[in-house]
């Protein structure tokens, strides 16, 4: 799984992976979206307006590194931006009071205020509002909101901060991990520039955690490990690089100590990750095979025990046909390339093996027919499992 230390100039360690607010050297594949944040933004300040901007997209999907990105850039790069004063606010588990004392703290710590927090936890709405007001307008500094989960906290709540900032030319980014709700739709009008980030292909998200995974760790990682890990994304969730994140945060205690792991081992460790691997339907797996032709049985068979003998996360087409040849002849059945072709089909449509994204020129998510334009195939459901449902057949059958 791991090869030789390698020459990293930038390698960063851990916290690449561990700390939330880390941002890369370089933004992989947004570069038109970092681009357009940073002139808007820039524009702003500089003639003195205010803007209420929101960027939309599943969780993981990148867009609080753009935002946070963007932002730093803003003062490195123009000095006359550098007094510009930044309150981050997560929505996610927050009443509107803590929103306001949270929005408070920073704005305080920046104006070198001291808050009696006792008595502003003791305070009621209208009087943390009026408060927080109050030290809006008694900054020296121009101030930028930055507003992350907005869809957890109330649409009424959320707009009086949009207006009072156009009130009082303070401006606002925001994120929302969901499709706004129709009960919330009012306050898109209040957003000047809405943005909504797309998936990433599958060559685009191999990259961006290539790249995290350069920056974590001072030697080489299995590159077939990475396609792995990007295939099993596009199998199980949806292609953002939060989730690989997640993934490698469980794999580093192993890869940092440059533990060789097994593709068993592997597989048993990001079943925590998925869902869909954690609760396998057996049931009905069972009911499919048991119901299955013999060579289907057989050739299952063949198929766990090469993955479960194998250090490879892949088997080749070729190696495909050469298990359903074997299967073929154990039986003594006639060879038949159409047969094959159905087999490996009906196994890809029930979720036993499916082909890798890493064979395709072009970045679809969606395969065509024919089996044999695909080179690598992988497991989708753990190979020990599906080990023990074939045994499970063979047995009963045994016992008749």
């Amino acid at each position: 799984m791991i090869s030789a230390a390698k020459t990293n100039s930038s390698f960063v360690g851990p916290r690449a992976l561990f700390d939330q607010f880390y941002i890369p050297p370089q933004i992989l594949y947004r570069k038109n979206e970092e681009k357009s944040l940073f002139s808007i933004l820039k524009d702003s300040f500089s003639d003195n307006f205010s803007l209420n901007i929101l960027y939309q997209g599943i969780q993981g999907i990148g867009k609080k590194v753009i935002i946070n990105k963007v932002i730093r850039d803003l003062s490195l790069l123009n000095p006359e931006l550098s007094n510009i004063r930044k309150a981050y606010i997560d929505c996610r588990d927050k009443n509107l009071e803590e929103i306001i004392i949270t929005l408070l703290t920073e704005i305080g710590f920046h104006q070198n205020i001291n808050f009696n927090f006792k008595s502003l936890i003791n305070s009621n709405t209208s009087d943390l509002w009026n408060i927080f007001k109050l030290t809006c307008k008694k900054s020296d500094n121009d101030l930028l909101f930055v507003f992350n989960n907005i869809e957890h906290l109330k649409p009424e709540f959320f707009k009086k901060f949009l207006q009072y900032g156009k009130e009082s030319n303070i401006s606002l980014v925001s994120t929302g991990n969901q499709v706004l709700k129709s009960s919330t739709l009012d306050i898109l009008n209040e957003f000047d520039i809405r943005k909504k980030l797309n998936y990433f292909s599958y060559k685009e998200l191999h990259d961006i955690i290539k790249q995290r995974i350069s920056l974590t760790f001072k030697h080489e990682v299995d590159k077939e490990l990475i396609e792995f890990i990007t295939d099993l994304i596009f199998e199980h969730h949806v292609p953002v690089p939060g989730k690989g994140i997640e993934i490698l945060r469980d794999l580093y205690p192993f890869l940092s100590k440059q533990v060789e792991l097994s593709h068993l081992e592997t597989f048993e460790i990001l079943q925590n990750q998925f869902e869909s691997l954690q609760i396998t339907d057996e049931f009905s797996m069972l009911s499919y095979v048991s119901e299955a032709e013999l060579l289907t049985i057989i050739f299952l068979d063949n198929l766990s025990n090469y993955f479960l003998k194998n250090s490879n996360f892949y088997i080749t087409i070729e190696e495909l046909r050469e298990l359903y040849y074997i299967s073929c002849e154990s039986i003594d059945f006639e060879k038949n390339i159409e047969e094959f072709k159905h087999l490996i089909t009906t196994l890809r449509n029930i979720g036993i093996l499916n082909a890798s994204k890493k064979n395709l020129f072009n970045d679809f998510r969606f395969f065509n027919d024919n089996i044999l334009d695909y080179n690598y195939y992988f497991m989708v459901i753990n190979p020990q499992n599906l080990k023990h449902i074939v045994d499970a057949i063979f047995n009963n059958h045994e016992n008749f």
